[in-house]
């Protein structure tokens, strides 16, 4: 029995070898990669630093440039660009149009609820919509308003055509 269990254990001796020696081969490579890798990092992060050091403007120059070559839409992104006469002079270009809500429906008093009385603001919400208000602000169905007062009860907001009070808690 001993002479045969040597053969074994001499191709598995063998074969452990020859996987150890894989496994030397493969993490040389891994190490050497590793290498490569930590150098190639450690030179971009050096030039990057030294170009940053000695020209603070520079990649602030390049996104400049870059977004000035950029077609962009004055519409999408609220430009405030200034049209130049011939003379030179900047003029205030027209303000952007804001789209005006329609709704199917007139406001009325008693389709506002006090959500919040914060200071001598107060937030109401009504079908569909959340309005922050500030004494003089004018409300579609509330008119312009007076007062604002906090209280435990979720406040008062007195305006000219109705008195909206807050649900006590």
């Amino acid at each position: 029995m001993r002479a045969s269990a040597t053969p074994v254990s001499a191709k598995s001796a063998a074969s452990a070898a020859h996987r150890l020696s894989a496994a030397n081969n493969s993490d040389r490579a891994v190490k050497a990669l590793s290498l490569c890798l930590f150098m190639l990092s450690t030179g971009f992060f050096a030039a990057v630093t030294v170009i940053s050091y000695t020209n603070p403007g520079y990649f602030d120059r390049l996104l400049m440039q870059r977004m000035a070559e950029t077609d962009i839409d004055p519409i999408a992104v609220g430009s405030t660009a200034k049209s130049e006469d011939g003379d030179g002079e900047a003029e205030k270009v027209a303000a952007i149009p804001v789209p005006e809500l329609v709704r199917p429906w007139t406001l009325k008093p008693q389709d506002f609820t006090i959500v919040m009385v914060y200071g001598d603001e107060a937030h109401l919400a009504s079908p569909g919509e959340l309005w922050r208000v500030e004494v003089g602000s004018v409300v579609p169905g509330l008119g312009r308003i007076l007062a604002i007062e906090a209280s435990k009860d979720g406040g008062i907001v007195k305006a000219e055509k109705a008195t909206l009070k807050g649900v006590p808690q």
